[in-house]
């Protein structure tokens, strides 16, 4: 117990140590990259208050490559100082190193998750926020202003209602709306266009200043009109209640609820999918790394220290965001589902690392 504290702090102090060096180095770097945009009346306090809300998101991205550099440092140090040497002497192995570490990990990665859906979100947001606002650069504006464009069209969740819903009311209602209904043939067979239409209660809806075209099948319609009516749509009261943004600056609750009605609304919903299941598979990517950390930092007829331990902990995070960036394409494609896409890194650096770790004993 006394050998497992003691390879936990030093994993964890340096964990904290890489990650303030990389938030900063990050940072730094930003800062002079985009200095030429960085200036007008009352500057300071808006690019104080926008790298303040960078050191957050940064902080969630990098957490997992700071751990896998403070595994590979730590367990560098303990070579150094010959305590492995020491432990080898007495008959233990690599996995009473490898396994406080991976106990660090993962509290790590269940800290760095709550946080990031408390705190990181909310960050996110105001960084793009602030850059497209305030801080103009390539055209951020417009990607910011893109993704709080609220959806106006959406599908039933049977495919044969169609609706247009050109700009929000107060309470959940819209306004100058169209309905279209379909046959199996997709020919039109009704269009509702009304002025409001507003929640009615019970699952209803209330359309004020209606006109309603019934079409026939020989191509004949009709005409009604009527200041007010009652209408139960499949798609009841809050079902248009999609959330502006990027799906990064949502939380993991709202993430779970817009790509249940994206999927009911035909929206797309792979990004929304992606962005849930990455919510605790990326953190966890920090397992796996401190896995293979310990093996290459325990392998026989190692040289080097510190600089060494940089290396492979570089050398491993560029292999483990390569999976990820090919499996988040496959995904986005459809080609693997988003949980897949999500997981599978894990698992095959998993396997990989608990080999190596094997091995290495």
């Amino acid at each position: 117990m006394i050998l497992a504290r003691h390879v936990a702090a030093r994993a964890l102090l340096a964990f904290l140590a890489a990650l303030a060096g990389v938030v900063t180095v990050f940072l730094v770097v930003d800062f002079v990259d985009n200095a030429h945009v960085i200036g007008g009346p009352g500057w300071l306090p808006a690019a104080l208050e926008l790298y303040a809300y960078k050191a957050a998101v940064v902080a969630a991205q990098m957490a997992p490559a700071a751990m896998l550099l403070g595994a590979a440092v730590a367990t560098s140090g303990l070579r150094q100082t010959r305590e492995w040497t020491a432990l080898r002497s007495v008959g233990l192995g690599p996995w009473r190193v490898g396994l406080p570490m991976v106990a660090v990990a993962v509290l790590v990665a269940g800290s760095m998750a709550v946080l990031h859906d408390l705190v990181g979100v909310h960050a996110a947001r105001r960084v793009e926020e602030i850059s497209a606002t305030r801080f103009v650069r390539g055209g951020s504006n417009r990607r910011w202003l893109a993704w709080q464009e609220p959806k106006r069209w959406f599908r039933g969740a049977d495919g044969r209602r169609i609706y247009h819903l050109r700009g929000s009311l107060p309470g959940g209602g819209f306004e100058k709306v169209t309905v279209l209904e379909v046959t199996p043939e997709f020919r039109l067979a009704r269009r509702i266009d009304a002025l409001r239409m507003v929640p009615a209660g019970d699952g209803a809806w209330r359309l004020a200043d209606v006109e309603e075209r019934t079409f026939d099948a020989d191509g004949g319609s009709t005409l009604e009109r009527a200041e007010s009516r009652i209408y139960r749509f499949d798609e009841p009261p809050g079902s248009f209640d999609l959330k502006p943004g990027r799906p990064s600056q949502l939380t993991f609750g709202v993430l779970g609820e817009q790509v249940a009605l994206r999927r009911k609304l035909g929206q797309p919903s792979a990004e929304f999918e992606l962005e849930r299941a990455n919510r605790a598979a990326y953190p966890l990517a920090a397992v796996p790394g401190v896995l293979l950390a310990v093996a290459l930092a325990l392998r026989r007829g190692r040289r080097g220290h510190l600089s060494t331990s940089m290396l492979e902990a570089v050398g491993v995070s560029l292999l483990l965001w390569g999976a990820q960036g090919i499996c988040m394409a496959m995904g986005l494609s459809g080609r693997l589902s988003p949980d897949v896409a999500a997981w599978t890194p894990d698992l095959v650096f998993l396997t990989a690392g608990w080999l190596a770790v094997r091995r290495a004993g």
